[in-house]
């Protein structure tokens, strides 16, 4: 069982359809696990979907985040995507990323999280909100990868309005919606 858990935004199928669009034109494997975790095997526990992280925790505060995460009421949040971006990751690897505009409500919903649990990781005053496309050591193949994407990308929209809390990697543990009060 995982020590950590993860609160992602869970975007349905027909707005995650607008990455997969965009990501069709890749034809290697891609892995959204970062290294450190599971090397060996991180294309195989690749299980997330396409997401922006809301906040991660150890799994001890798994109760008390679903709790707050089900006293939220709180409309769909709509994010611009705007760029595909690399960033420095882990263990001399790379990141390969769609970034958003900045995002007052998608910042509120991560500030009710690290209100509790105070993690400088997931302040919202610092955090960079992402969707992680790829995590590679390789930088040649994450600047190719930026490259090919770049070619036909225009900005688009992401709305959500329901998180899930994984294990992190692993399983779905929750699916909950934002506004079902």
């Amino acid at each position: 069982m995982s020590k950590r858990i993860t609160l992602i935004s869970f975007i349905e199928k027909n707005e995650i359809n607008k990455v997969k669009q965009l990501m069709s034109n890749i034809k290697e494997n891609t892995c959204k696990v970062p290294y450190g975790i599971n090397d060996e095997k991180r294309y195989e526990i690749d299980n997330l979907p396409y997401h922006f992280t809301i906040f991660a925790t150890n799994k001890e505060n798994q109760d008390e985040i679903l709790e707050i995460v089900e006293s939220i009421n709180i409309d769909k949040i709509k994010l611009k995507v705007n760029d595909i971006k690399i960033m420095n990751a882990k263990y001399d690897s790379y990141c390969l990323y769609l970034s958003i505009e900045e995002n007052k409500k998608i910042k509120e919903l991560q500030r009710i999280f690290y209100k509790r649990f105070s993690k400088e990781k997931y302040n919202p005053d610092d955090f960079i909100f992402h969707m992680t496309l790829d995590v590679d050591k390789d930088y040649n193949k994450i600047l190719d990868l930026q490259k090919t994407l770049k070619e036909n990308f225009k900005p688009f929209f992401l709305e959500f309005n329901t998180v899930a809390l994984f294990d992190y990697p692993g399983d779905m543990i929750k699916k909950i919606n934002l506004n079902n009060k």
